[in-house]
């Protein structure tokens, strides 16, 4: 009889321990322990830890699809898609792992280019967003609508790391209303 997969519970356990503990506070024990699959179950479908992050990373990145999907609705306006992105970023304390991973693994190699796939993605969706509005003249068109997709991501990425420290939600609020009125074209 052939044993029972407990892959995908072991990459849930990793996103959920991962996210509430960082990465390098995280060992295979714990997730194990949360997934509440034994140890070798672990090493039955992963090689080693980074190869879990790397697996959660992409996970935590396809489950966020939703989210992104707001800067491309055709249905609103480019500041409204803009605005319901950001509203639908409902992090934690425990912040957006996206960030966490950064600050964390952004000097391992393999971390490092599967991140900058995440953000290209991301600064990507935010660029054509930001164009549409460029050319509906509702948002400003004086800098490049790649340098003001990165900018919006990096600052969003700030806020969500200040939101850690302070545990106060009006930081994303007040970020919101702050990037409509930098983007908006007066």
């Amino acid at each position: 009889m052939p044993r029972p997969s407990h892959k995908d519970k072991i990459i849930q356990s990793g996103l959920a321990v991962f996210h509430e503990f960082g990465y390098h506070a995280s060992g295979v024990q714990t997730i194990v322990d949360h997934a509440g699959v034994p140890k070798g179950s672990f090493y039955n479908h992963f090689k080693s830890k980074d190869e879990l992050g790397l697996e959660v990373l992409d996970t935590y990145w396809r489950q966020s699809e939703d989210m992104r999907a707001a800067l491309r609705d055709p249905t609103q306006t480019p500041l409204d898609r803009i605005d319901a992105h950001l509203a639908a970023f409902n992090v934690t304390q425990s912040g957006c792992l996206v960030g966490n991973f950064t600050s964390e693994m952004a000097n391992e190699p393999e971390f490092r280019e599967a991140l900058r796939e995440v953000y290209a993605s991301w600064i990507a969706d935010f660029e054509t967003c930001i164009a549409h509005g460029q050319e509906d003249g509702s948002i400003r068109d004086d800098q490049a609508a790649k340098a003001l997709a990165e900018f919006v991501v990096t600052a969003l990425e700030g806020s969500v790391l200040k939101r850690k420290i302070e545990d106060d939600e009006q930081n994303l609020i007040t970020f919101r209303n702050t990037i409509a009125a930098f983007l908006r074209a007066d």
